[in-house]
C-alpha cells in the first residue's frame, strides 16, 4: 500500500494536533515537507517541459530551482503556479532539514505549526 501526498500532510496535522514536545514537532515538519515535496514534484512532472535546474544539486533543491524556473510559456497559468510552488517550498525543506540533520538546534512549536500550514497550501494548490 503505498501513501499520497495528501495522506502525508494529514497526518503530519494529525501528529501536531498530538504533539507533545520536540521530537514530535521534527516528525510533523519531516512529514508535511514530503506530502508537500511529492505534491509539488507531482505538479512539476505534469507541466510540458521540465523547468532549468540550474546549478542546484540534489533532488529536492533541483525541484525547488525547476519550480522556480519553468521553462513552459508565461501565458500557460502554470508558469506563475510553478514559481509560487517554488516559493512555498524553500521554507519547508529548510525545516524538515533542521529537523532531520540539527539534532543540536530546537525545533518548535511555531516552526511545525507553520510547516504544516505551508505544506497544506501547496497539497490544496496543486492536488
Amino acid at each position: 500500500m503505498s501513501s499520497t501526498p495528501r495522506e502525508l500532510v494529514d497526518c503530519a496535522a494529525e501528529l501536531l494536533k498530538q504533539a507533545l514536545g520536540e521530537p514530535q514537532y521534527r516528525a510533523v515538519c519531516s512529514r508535511a515537507y514530503y506530502g508537500a515535496f511529492h505534491a509539488a514534484n507531482a505538479f512539476h512532472n505534469a507541466l510540458p517541459a521540465p523547468g532549468s535546474v540550474g546549478t542546484a544539486r540534489g533532488r529536492h533543491q533541483q525541484l525547488i530551482s525547476q519550480l522556480a524556473n519553468p521553462t513552459c510559456s508565461k501565458q500557460n497559468d502554470n508558469y506563475f503556479v510553478s514559481q509560487a510552488l517554488s516559493k512555498k517550498l524553500r521554507p519547508l525543506i529548510d525545516a524538515r532539514v533542521r529537523a532531520d540533520y540539527q539534532i543540536h538546534s530546537d525545533v518548535s512549536l511555531a516552526l511545525a505549526s507553520a510547516t504544516a500550514v505551508g505544506a497544506e497550501a501547496i497539497v490544496q494548490r496543486v492536488m
